[in-house]
């Protein structure tokens, strides 16, 4: 199954198998390097299983479709983060490479010593 995604950084649409985000949870655009905390694909992972072990059952009398946008969320979950906090995470994504780009430097730079 295959999830959907558009950065909302560089605004680059691309897709994710589902079972693939199963065995490494890493959202990352391929476009800019965006990417999700692992605990919040993992938290979204675990919704996408319950709505599975939700629907098996009704898989005997039914067949059903989901579509999910999250431009498109019922209340209380439709509030939009406003631009100012949207930016603000984005630079908090961008200092977070940042940190992890730093430590993966000294982790080289101690292995050479």
């Amino acid at each position: 199954m295959q999830l959907e995604f558009q950065c909302q950084k560089c605004e680059e649409s691309f897709s994710l198998e589902f079972s693939d985000l199963g065995t490494d949870p890493e959202l990352r655009c391929p476009g800019c390097g965006a990417h999700a905390a692992e605990d919040q694909v993992e938290n979204l992972l675990a919704a996408l299983e319950e709505v599975f072990a939700a629907m098996s059952p009704l898989r005997r009398k039914f067949t059903s479709s989901v579509e999910i946008d999250s431009e498109d969320l019922p209340p209380p979950y439709d509030e939009a983060p406003s631009v100012a906090r949207k930016a603000a995470l984005l630079d908090e994504e961008e200092d977070e490479d940042e940190d992890e780009e730093n430590e993966e430097a000294e982790e080289r730079e101690a292995d050479e010593l």
